[in-house]
């Protein structure tokens, strides 16, 4: 199979410089930055990241497979990474699903030998909730003082009022 050729600009400019002594560098790879040294990476994203180059690498590996092979079996390497990309990402729908499971067993394994803990004296007491429950009691003690000076006003205007009703009443008899 015949290589490529490079477009006649680039390969013109290439000449160009090398004539002058200067010809043009390769860029550069960058490199891994480094991480701080107080944060560590943990095992899974380690392995995460290792299983996401390798997955690049067979990935690449294909794509230049499918423009080294003749036009007829092209399709056949296309589709094949065309399923390997959707096995990916079901085995990373799956993975997350089953870490989501795991969470949630793991919380309610916790809360329930908590519960039994607590239930035997072992356990350590509700902190949170006593504390939400004193709130709670002072909201409605203050709800209680608030209603009752409502009432004491009600009524002192209650007492008022009829003496001012009476004398309307008064009037409207005298009229008549």
């Amino acid at each position: 199979m015949a290589a490529r050729k490079a477009p006649a600009r680039r390969s013109s400019t290439r000449k160009a410089a090398a004539k002058k002594g200067r010809a043009k560098k390769a860029p550069a790879r960058k490199r891994a930055s480094r991480k701080a040294p107080g944060k560590k990476v943990t095992r899974r994203k380690r392995t995460a990241s290792f299983a996401d180059r390798t997955l690049d690498a067979v990935e690449g590996n294909f794509r230049d497979l499918e423009k080294q092979l003749p036009k007829n079996m092209r399709k056949r390497v296309r589709d094949l990474r065309k399923n390997l990309r959707d096995l990916r990402k079901q085995l990373e729908k799956a993975r997350k699903d089953g870490e989501a499971r795991f969470h949630g067993l793991e919380k309610q394994v916790r809360r329930e030998s908590n519960a039994l803990l607590q239930r035997i004296g072992l356990g350590p007491g509700r902190k949170k909730k006593a504390a939400k429950r004193k709130v709670a009691k002072k909201k409605a003690a203050r709800k209680k003082a608030a209603k009752r000076k409502a009432a004491k006003k009600k009524a002192a205007r209650k007492k008022a009022a009829p003496r001012k009703k009476a004398a309307s009443r008064k009037k409207t008899a005298r009229r008549r």
